[in-house]
Formats: structure tokens, sequence, C-alpha cells
């Protein structure tokens, strides 16, 4: 029986909290080395569009000493449930508190979702602030296109990846097992985190104000081996890991209800105004023949009746027109429409 089987008609959407979708992974909880949790910090419906978290959700889970569950916030109303009964926010695949794994990884998108992070730390059992957090907590990892910024919300986090968690993330997790493993200490372990590059862990570095705007800056590092800047992770070929085609299918209706596939990262454009066309360069494709290869699988595996291609900019993309003109031929006899995004 699911512990929120009791209340849970009682909310919107009863969906969004129990799991069970169809591509869903669940492994044994002890059969693996780490476990980690990528807690969105909004609902469900935007979260399942979210790409970031179907490629980790992927790649981690393609690991065999390697767990990836999902947790998502919860809307006002189940909020308020759990609080009254004084249950924890429970991840959707073995429907466990945050608390109780090894790392809880934060995919921050935009601003606005900061109060939910703590949201979900405090509903999840988890110590708000770094400072506060014993031994046996799980770390508070925060990764995604806010994290190249994160000071407004440093102190609630023990470390930060910057730049692109394919490579880096499962590296982090074999990190944290081998600390554990060897009874490491907290401090120890962040030591060996940010050394590895591309990981900022607040805790290690120290604050200045600057005289000129009274404002604080961080100044640099106080541990031998971790560098005083922090150089963002960076994938040279995205072909190296292909897209994934059996992501799970929302049950809750998503905020873009089809299949999705990122056909390239970074934007040659240089708009001053655009945030993600600074912090993905440089511009990487995808192969068009893996591209049309994942369309059509993911296709046949979550059966959508619409498929698009995304980028920062996908008329960019090299060969953009050969390649909706292959896709909507094969599209074309399946009656599956096709959307191309940013424009």
């Amino acid at each position: 029986m699911h512990p929120y089987e009791p209340f849970v008609h009682k909310v919107a959407k009863p969906a969004r909290y129990l799991g069970g979708e169809y591509n869903a992974v669940v492994k044994p909880w002890d059969s693996v080395a780490a476990r980690f949790v990528l807690a969105f910090p909004d609902v469900y419906d935007i979260g399942m569009s979210h790409l970031g978290t179907k490629i980790l959700y992927s790649i981690v889970n393609g690991q065999d000493d390697l767990l990836m569950e999902r947790c998502f916030c919860p809307w006002l109303d189940m909020e308020r449930e759990l609080r009254e009964r004084e249950l924890p926010l429970l991840s959707l695949e073995s429907h466990k508190p945050l608390r109780d794994f090894d790392v809880v990884g934060f995919s921050l998108q935009y601003e606005m979702t900061f109060t939910n992070v703590l949201t979900m730390l405090d509903l999840g059992g988890i110590p708000l602030r770094a400072s506060d957090r014993a031994e046996s907590d799980p770390l508070v990892f925060g990764g995604g296109p806010t994290a190249t910024h994160p000071e407004p919300v440093a102190p609630f986090f023990d470390a930060f990846v910057i730049g692109d968690a394919e490579e880096k993330l499962p590296a982090l997790l074999r990190m944290v097992a081998r600390a554990k493993a060897e009874g490491k200490s907290r401090r120890e372990l962040l030591v060996e985190l940010a050394a590895s590059g591309g990981v900022y862990c607040p805790a290690l570095y120290t604050r200045e104000e600057d005289p000129r705007t009274g404002l604080l800056y961080v100044s640099g590092s106080v541990a031998d081996g971790v560098p005083d800047v922090v150089e963002r992770e960076v994938i040279p070929d995205i072909s190296r890991y292909r897209f994934p085609d059996d992501s799970p299918v929302p049950v809750a209706e998503a905020i873009f209800d089809r299949m999705s596939v990122e056909i390239a990262r970074g934007c040659t454009e240089g708009c001053r105004f655009c945030q993600a066309g600074m912090i993905y360069r440089p511009v990487r494709e995808r192969d068009p023949d893996q591209v049309v290869e994942t369309v059509l699988s993911a296709l046949d595996k979550g059966g959508f009746d619409e498929a698009s291609v995304t980028s920062l900019s996908t008329a960019d993309y090299s060969c953009i027109s050969p390649l909706i003109r292959t896709l909507m031929e094969k599209l074309r006899d399946r009656r599956v429409s096709l959307g191309i995004s940013s424009l």
C-alpha cells in the first residue's frame, strides 16, 4: 500500500504523486552503491517536460551500480495534507523519503523556484542549511542554468555541478559511494568533489565585501587542491550520449505532452539578453541520423501522437531542412504531428 493512499484522493491530480509510469525504472534499493533522487522544484506537470531530467534519468539508471529516482514539488493541497499528517515527501519510484538517499539533486531552472527548494528539503526531512546537516544526512546538489550564479541559495546546498552533467554526475555519485565506504567525513568528501573540477562547494570558499558596492563576493578557496575559479563542465560531442527514447510517460498531463528530442546544445546568435545562449556555449549538434532514429524509437516506446525537435535556435541547426523533410516523411504514415520549437 502506498503511504499516501488513505488521503491522496483529496488532492488535485493524485497521479502527480504516485509514480508507476510506463518506462519508469525501479531498481532494488540495496543493489546499488549510490542512491540519487533528482528533485525538480516545480510541479509534476512542468517537471515531466524537462529534457535534462530525462537525459540524466537514462544515464544514471543505465549504470548497474547507481540508482536515480524522481521527486517533484507538491501543490499546495498536497503540502497541506503532508504537514497535517507529519508525513515526508517521497520519491516516485520506491516511495522513499528524500532523507534516505545518498544525494538529493535539485534542477535549478529559474530563481522563482528557490523557495520550492526549501519546501522540498523541509518536507523531505533534510535540514535546510548545509551547516546544520549531520554526517548521516544526504548531500544536496544543485545543477541546471541557475547553478552558474548560485550564491543567493549557497547556504542551502553542499555542492553545485556547473555545466553539462552527463559525464560528471555518475562520477560524483561514485565518489560519494567510495567516501562513505571508506568512512570519510563530509568535509573531506566535499574537498574531493570540488578538487575534481566543475563543482562549487560553498563551504570551501571565503567571501569578502566589495568596498565600492558593499556587496559580498566569493574571494577564494580555503582548502588545498580546491580551485579558486570553478571551470564549467562541457561535453564536446553530445552525440556520444544518445537522447533517451524510453523516458517515463507522464500519467498526469504534462505541459508539453509530446515526445521532444534535443537536436543541439548552445546557440550561435549571442543575444545579450539571453542567459542560456551564454552558459550553454559552444554550439554542439546531435547527429541527424541519430535524431531520426531516436524520434521513431521513442514514439514506438511511448505511444505519443506528437513529436518535436528542440534547441535554443532550431533554425540554426546546420541541416534542419533535410532533417525536417526526413522526419515528416516517416511520421506521415504514423499520423504523428511534428513541432519545431524556438524558430
